[in-house]
């Protein structure tokens, strides 16, 4: 249980530190990450969890993004186009990064996958 509380611990750190920079996309992290991260326990089935890790990860929030929006502007896309779409979003972000010294993606990378390897790590402790 501790390292679930230094799970959450550096989530809250996160999505404290994104909300000064970007308050909408601390919103959606948290609304996508918090949720899977308060129902992992390392007992009981672990497969559903599993799962639900999956779902929550920040490349798979990222890429029901982009499906989401293009169902919402009513010009849904296939699989196909939407990771088309996703890819550069991906692209987008990489040469924010280095063109205007836009360090969000850095950030993100540096913060949100550690916390949910730390998850899963809650999730398959023996």
């Amino acid at each position: 249980m501790s390292l679930k509380l230094v799970a959450l611990l550096a989530l809250a750190l996160l999505l404290t530190c994104l909300a000064l920079l970007n308050f909408s996309l601390g919103f959606l992290l948290g609304v996508t990450l918090v949720p899977p991260a308060a129902a992992v326990r390392p007992s009981g089935h672990r497969l559903p969890q599993a799962v639900l890790l999956v779902l929550a990860s920040p490349g798979v929030s990222l890429f029901l993004a982009v499906l989401l929006e293009r169902e919402l502007l009513e010009a849904p896309a296939g699989l196909g186009e939407a990771w088309q779409r996703f890819l550069g979003v991906l692209g987008q972000g990489l040469l924010q990064d280095h063109l205007h010294g836009a360090f969000l993606s850095p950030l993100l990378a540096l913060g949100a996958y550690p916390c949910w390897l730390l998850l899963w790590n809650v999730l398959f402790w023996k």
